[in-house]
């Protein structure tokens, strides 16, 4: 059975006054969002190399391996084609004329 994709956690209410210094966030809760996910990523390709290596060792068993390696690969799938398109629309902002 494969574990589904935890959801990100709630937000914060953001300050309805003052708030953080202009260039600055106001608790990173974006930046720690991102580095969990991509954590999180990390880790299932961990564990997939070791299940794989456990298996090629004849330790473990080859179809968690397969689904271990099929977990890693989506995951980084999910996280390249969101890369992709953080840039193209911090490109098109980039593009935009005033």
């Amino acid at each position: 059975m494969i574990a589904p994709i935890p959801p990100f956690p709630p937000q914060p209410p953001a300050p309805s006054t003052g708030g953080a210094a202009p260039g600055q966030s106001a608790g990173g809760s974006f930046s720690d969002a991102v580095t969990n996910a991509l954590d999180s990523v990390q880790q299932t390709q961990d564990v997939a190399s070791n299940a794989e290596a456990q298996a090629a060792g004849g330790q473990g068993n080859v179809s968690d391996a397969m689904i271990a390696a099929t977990q890693a690969s989506l995951a980084t799938q999910v996280t390249v084609a969101l890369t992709n398109r953080a840039v193209t629309a911090f490109t098109d902002v980039m593009n935009l004329q005033f």
